[in-house]
C-alpha cells in the first residue's frame, strides 16, 4: 500500500520513539527518526518529512529552539509540528505556540489521538502543496499569455500609427462639413485606440519594473492645462469636452503652487485618463472640476479623509477631479483601480469600463511614492484623488 506519508520522530528516549513508530506504521505512515535536536535538523534537510512529531524535553537542543529553527526556514515554514510533551502548564503551551508548534500530544500518548491529527495535518500540507503547484502553474500562464499580448499589442502601434497619419493627412485638405466630421471622429477614436495601446504596454513594463521615470521640475498649474488640453479644448473662451454632450472642464489650481518632480508624461496622461472618464460620466450641461493644492499638516478637510484612511502624506501635492455622474458603490472603489476592472453603474446597462486606463494611473501614481483613490457616493458622483511627494 503506498505510505500515507513521511513522519518524523524526534526523541532522546528509544522507548518512546519505538511506541510512536508502532502506532504510525499501523496507521500506514513511512516512519524516521532523531535521537536530538541537531539530528532533527538535518533530517529535516534530507528526507524531506510531511510532518514532525517533536519531543520537548531533550539535552543537546530543546523542542522549542528546534521547532523555532524550522519555523524561521523559508523552505520548511509550513512544514506541521507536533510538540509532543509531558509538560502541562499552560506557560509551556504558550512557549510552543510562539515557536510556531502547529499542535500538541500530551504524554501519554492515545493511540487514536495520535493517528488523527497526523492524518489532519499531512491532509493540510498536501493541500497546501496542490494549492502552491496551482499558482505557479498559473502564473507561468498568466506570463505566458502576458508575453503573447504585449507582442500582438507592440505590432499593433505601426499600422495604427499610419492610420492616424493618414487621417491627419485628410483633415489638411478640402473637405466638406460632413466628410470633416467622419474625419474627425475617426482619428480621435484612432488616438484612444492608440492610448489604450500604450496603457497596456506601460502597464506590463512597470509591474515587471521595467519602467524608468524621466523626472523633471514641472509647473502644476501648466500640467493641468496640458491635459485638459487634450480632453477640453478652449472654445469661445469655454473648455467643452468633446464626447457627444454639452460638458465643460473648470481648472481650479492655486496660482502659488511650487512645482513638482514627475515624470511630465506620465503624469498628464493620469490626468487625461482621470478627466476623460469624469467627462464621460458627467451629465449634459454639466462641469467637471480639475484642481490641486497642498495638503498640510493639520488638513481636516472632508476630502483628505480617504487620505489620511490610505496612510496620510502630508505635505504632498493633492490633485483631484470631480464629477457629478453616476458615482460608484463602495464594494467596487477599489475594484476599478484592478487590471481589467469594470463595474456597474447605476444607470442600468452602463458599465465604468476602465479597463486598463485606471490601472496604468494606479501604478503611474505609485511609481512617483504617492497614492490615488477614489471617494463616491451612488447618485452623487465621484471625486479622484492622488498625491505626489514634495
Amino acid at each position: 500500500m503506498p505510505s500515507s506519508g513521511r513522519i518524523l520522530i524526534v526523541d532522546d528516549i528509544a522507548a518512546n520513539v519505538r511506541l510512536l513508530d508502532g502506532i504510525l506504521k499501523v496507521a500506514g505512515f513511512e516512519t524516521i527518526s532523531a535521537s536530538g535536536g541537531a539530528q532533527a535538523l538535518e533530517q529535516v534537510k534530507t528526507t524531506s518529512p510531511d510532518a514532525i512529531l517533536l519531543d520537548v524535553m531533550m539535552p543537546d537542543m530543546d523542542g522549542f529552539e528546534v521547532c523555532r529553527r524550522i519555523k524561521s526556514d523559508p523552505a520548511t515554514a509550513w512544514l506541521p509540528v507536533v510538540m509532543v510533551t509531558a509538560l502541562h502548564e499552560t506557560s509551556d503551551r504558550v512557549a510552543a505556540i510562539e515557536a510556531g508548534a502547529d499542535d500538541f500530544l500530551t504524554k501519554p500518548v492515545e493511540e487514536t489521538e495520535v493517528t488523527a491529527r497526523v492524518h489532519s495535518l499531512v491532509r493540510a500540507k498536501r493541500q497546501r502543496e496542490q494549492l502552491e503547484t496551482a499558482y505557479a502553474d498559473l502564473r507561468r500562464a498568466e506570463s505566458l499569455r502576458d508575453s503573447l499580448a504585449a507582442m500582438l499589442v507592440h505590432d499593433l502601434r505601426t499600422p495604427l500609427a499610419a492610420i492616424l497619419g493618414g487621417l491627419d493627412t485628410m483633415l489638411m485638405t478640402p473637405l466638406d462639413e460632413f466628410q470633416r466630421e467622419l474625419t474627425d471622429i475617426s482619428r480621435r477614436s484612432g488616438k484612444r485606440l492608440l492610448s489604450l495601446v500604450n496603457d497596456l504596454l506601460d502597464v506590463s513594463k512597470m509591474e515587471n519594473g521595467q519602467m524608468t521615470l524621466q523626472c523633471q521640475s514641472a509647473s502644476v498649474a501648466a500640467l493641468l492645462e496640458e491635459a485638459c488640453d487634450q480632453v477640453a479644448p478652449l472654445q469661445g473662451g469655454k473648455r467643452v469636452a468633446t464626447f457627444g454632450h454639452d460638458v465643460s472642464v473648470a481648472i481650479h489650481p492655486d496660482a502659488t503652487l511650487p512645482s513638482v518632480e514627475v515624470d511630465q508624461d506620465l503624469i498628464s496622461r493620469v490626468l487625461i485618463n482621470l478627466i476623460s472618464n469624469a467627462s464621460r460620466f458627467e451629465p449634459s450641461h454639466g462641469t467637471v472640476e480639475v484642481g490641486a493644492r497642498i495638503l498640510a499638516a493639520d488638513d481636516e478637510s472632508s476630502e483628505t479623509q480617504g487620505q489620511l484612511r490610505h496612510g496620510g502624506l502630508n505635505g504632498s501635492m493633492l490633485f483631484s477631479v470631480r464629477d457629478n455622474g453616476p458615482g460608484i458603490a463602495p464594494e467596487d472603489q477599489d475594484l476599478i483601480f484592478e487590471k481589467f476592472g469594470q463595474v456597474h453603474t447605476q444607470q442600468a446597462g452602463r458599465n465604468l469600463s476602465t479597463g486598463l486606463g485606471l490601472t496604468f494611473c494606479r501604478l503611474a501614481i505609485e511609481a512617483h511614492g504617492g497614492q490615488i483613490w477614489v471617494e463616491s457616493t451612488p447618485g452623487a458622483g465621484s471625486t479622484f484623488f492622488f498625491t505626489i511627494p514634495l
